[in-house]
């Protein structure tokens, strides 16, 4: 059966945007709006702007370990100071040091 090069081009798009959702949900790791909801919930955290907490998350997705994120979400690190990566890390102690700078 030939099927004509539209065809043949949706058919190729539609698989490909299917692997790419399977990929990103099954090792997406931690996501922007969970961190930041998780992050408010903090004693420490409670009060601060919107766009701070916007700016520590994107610092923590970023430089953060992978497997600390996830400890951090499931509850077995009790703070997000104790993140690894974060601390010891030149560049995201700089930019941990802007985001701070956001809270007035």
């Amino acid at each position: 059966m030939r099927f004509s090069r539209t065809v043949r081009s949706v058919m190729l798009g539609c698989v490909a945007t299917t692997l790419a959702l399977g990929l990103a949900s099954c090792g997406g790791g931690v996501d922007k709006a969970s961190f930041t909801e998780k992050l408010k919930a903090e004693a420490d955290m409670k009060g601060m702007p919107e766009p701070a907490l916007s700016c520590l998350a994107d610092v923590a997705l970023k430089y953060g370990d992978a497997k600390s994120l996830q400890s951090y979400m499931d509850g077995s690190l009790k703070s997000a100071d104790d993140i690894k990566g974060l601390t010891g890390n030149k560049e995201a102690e700089q930019a941990l040091s802007k985001c701070a700078q956001q809270v007035g």
